[in-house]
């Protein structure tokens, strides 16, 4: 997170608030901000308060120093409307995470003249193996081109100034970086649709080097290798160089757990994008759909214009589910507790509730990181068994 100190005239970083977005750098004239790769895979970022002319751009864009109000946060999602959507082609479906509404959206709106520009993430061959890129109908992308599912860090806003003035332009994100987005889109576009990536915890590095010991292999210390998150069915596999093992075995420890988190991500209540503006939000149907060879996605819609282009695109099939159909899978109650903690991770005063939460959460993810990255690899069992030993605390606290 990046604030003005008025006494000492100069652009202070906190890295235990940042949200890894990387709109700092983007935006900067003066190439004052750099970067630099920390062993967890997150950046540092370095500010040159020499090349620094205070015009405090980077500041006004950064989304983790703005405080949101939720007064009200869930009061309309009862009366929301909801899809399980997916690409109508099997072998697209099929490889995408949950169905590939994602990049369906993406590739079809361009194809099909919805959008002008859109601007979401690319598949690289280099670490973090994923950036931001501008996509028009004259560079469409391949379904090949876009990753799936990302569970390391990714500073998909560095790349913002690759966006070209269109009429109509569509941006896909989590809600900090659409959040970070918005601050610097002004001007890029007649209208914008925003997609939101449900997220609750971004992860470092750490959490791709533990699935990778569980698997049997290890990420070396230049970061050349390979992975794969998700894809291959739902809830799909998560592969590491050559070994892979199905999701929902590899995720109760990193997820469950909230272990390996970014630090940033503490200070974001806002999982669905509706402080972001979001006109849709993507999310896995999780608890209210069985492992399938095929996967849906679960579609919150915000606005009637990310309804009318959901509704627009042929390809992607529909099935309306009501509010009670899904709400097992909105995860409202785990998005307040978020909410709740916020103040506490912030460092600043909050309900004593909060503070017993914040405290224990953090007690226990230090000791369950402990447990699990002095011990060798283990069996899976093993790992399910230490989760029913270390019961999730925070939600004990925050029921």
């Amino acid at each position: 997170m990046l604030e003005f100190n008025k006494d000492r005239n100069e652009i202070c970083y906190d890295y235990s608030r940042c949200q890894q977005c990387g709109i700092c750098e983007a935006v900067c004239s003066k190439q004052a901000i750099s970067l630099e790769l920390r062993k967890d895979g997150t950046n540092q970022i370095k500010v040159d308060n020499d090349k620094c002319i205070r015009c405090k751009r980077c500041v006004n864009c950064c989304p983790a120093n703005k405080h949101e109000n939720y007064e009200g946060y869930f009061d309309n999602f009862a009366g929301k409307e909801y899809y399980l959507g997916y690409n109508t082609n099997p072998t697209v479906r099929h490889e995408c995470s949950s169905g590939g509404v994602c990049k369906t959206i993406v590739i079809e709106s361009l194809r099909n003249g919805l959008a002008d520009g859109v601007y979401t993430l690319r598949r690289t061959d280099v670490f973090p193996y994923a950036e931001g890129d501008f996509y028009t109908k004259d560079n469409i992308p391949q379904y090949d081109d876009i990753p799936n599912s990302v569970y390391h860090s990714v500073m998909a806003c560095r790349n913002i100034n690759k966006i070209q003035h269109c009429k109509r332009l569509i941006v896909v994100g989590t809600s900090c970086q659409l959040r970070a987005m918005n601050a610097v889109l002004r001007g890029k576009a007649d209208e914008i649709i925003r997609i939101c990536i449900f997220c609750k915890q971004q992860k470092t590095l750490d959490s791709t080097r533990f699935l990778a010991k569980i698997v049997g292999t290890k990420i070396p210390e230049n970061l050349k290798f390979s992975t794969r998150y998700r894809g291959n069915g739902w809830p799909g596999i998560v592969r590491v160089n050559e070994s892979e093992l199905p999701w929902n075995r590899a995720a109760q420890i990193p997820f469950g757990r909230r272990l390996w988190t970014v630090p940033g991500c503490d200070i974001c209540g806002d999982s669905f994008g509706i402080k972001a503006e979001a006109d849709l939000t993507l999310m896995d149907p999780w608890k209210i759909r069985t492992p399938n060879d095929m996967g849906e996605t679960l579609v919150t819609v915000h606005t009637e214009t990310g309804k009318k282009l959901l509704k627009s695109i042929n390809i992607i099939g529909l099935q309306e589910k009501s509010f009670e159909d899904v709400k097992a899978a909105l995860s409202l109650k785990d998005v307040w507790r978020k909410q709740q903690t916020e103040l506490f991770f912030r460092g600043e005063k909050c309900s004593t509730t909060a503070q017993k939460a914040g405290e224990a959460e953090m007690k226990q993810r230090r000791t369950i990181r402990k447990i699990v990255d002095t011990l060798p690899k283990m069996p899976i069992l093993f790992y399910r068994v230490l989760c029913k030993f270390y019961p999730d605390s925070r939600n004990q606290i925050l029921k």
